[in-house]
């Protein structure tokens, strides 16, 4: 497993604009929130917790909350939206996630993370030990067609560290096939549930109707739910 990944030095920024992002607010939660269960009693792993809005959520629903992210803004950001509701940590999702004991959590979302970590078979294995039998894994990411496409990438089976430009500066991924995703949550004991590719909201066709063509016509974002085989 790499003990590392890239995101960007725009993370203040990010934290501060992301509740009002379209892409974020309107498109990536409603159908992340689609796919959780009832989180009433539940232990949730936040991971990548940002500025803290899934944490809070998870906490309104009467759940038990352990966040962490990899950058000390996003945590401060958290522990400043959540006080001391949730545990908040800093830690590196390419390492062994030792601050969680084996079979403690019952539910684990990873919202628009996974795509900064390079490998991914050593972060699922930690998703399985931490996970009770009958957990859930749900985690959104780039669709892989997208970036090929956007990119212009020549070959769609080969894992490529991206570069891009956003409105918070430079960002860093990486962008892999769909069969590569498929395959490391096999190899790390988990079965595909559901596969979502999102339709628009009507709070993103209001927010951003010259995107919603593009939308319409392209899968933007892909949506795993995932159990223990």
């Amino acid at each position: 497993m790499t003990n590392d990944y890239q995101y960007s030095t725009g993370t203040k920024q990010y934290a501060e604009t992301v509740d009002t992002s379209p892409y974020n607010a309107y498109y990536e939660r409603p159908a992340m929130l689609s796919l959780l269960p009832n989180l009433q009693g539940k232990h949730v792993l936040d991971v990548g917790c940002g500025n803290g809005w899934y944490c809070d959520y998870f906490l309104s629903q009467g759940a038990t909350v352990t966040s962490f992210d990899r950058d000390q803004t996003f945590v401060e950001y958290t522990k400043n939206r959540v006080g001391t509701a949730a545990k908040v940590m800093r830690a590196n999702l390419a390492e062994p996630l030792t601050f969680v004991k084996d079979n403690s959590i019952d539910v684990i979302v990873a919202p628009l993370v996974m795509h900064y970590v390079e490998e991914w078979l050593g972060p699922f294995k930690e998703f399985r030990r931490v996970l009770k039998t009958d957990g859930l894994l749900l985690f959104s990411t780039h669709h892989p067609f997208m970036d090929w496409k956007l990119f212009d990438l020549k070959n769609y089976f080969e894992i490529r560290f991206l570069e891009d430009e956003w409105k918070i500066g430079k960002v860093y991924f990486y962008r892999r096939p769909l069969t590569q995703i498929s395959a490391d949550l096999e190899a790390a004991g988990f079965v595909i549930e559901r596969i979502l590719e999102p339709p628009i909201t009507d709070d993103f066709r209001e927010a951003k109707p010259s995107h919603v063509e593009k939308l319409e016509n392209n899968p933007w974002f892909i949506f795993f739910r995932a159990r223990l085989a």
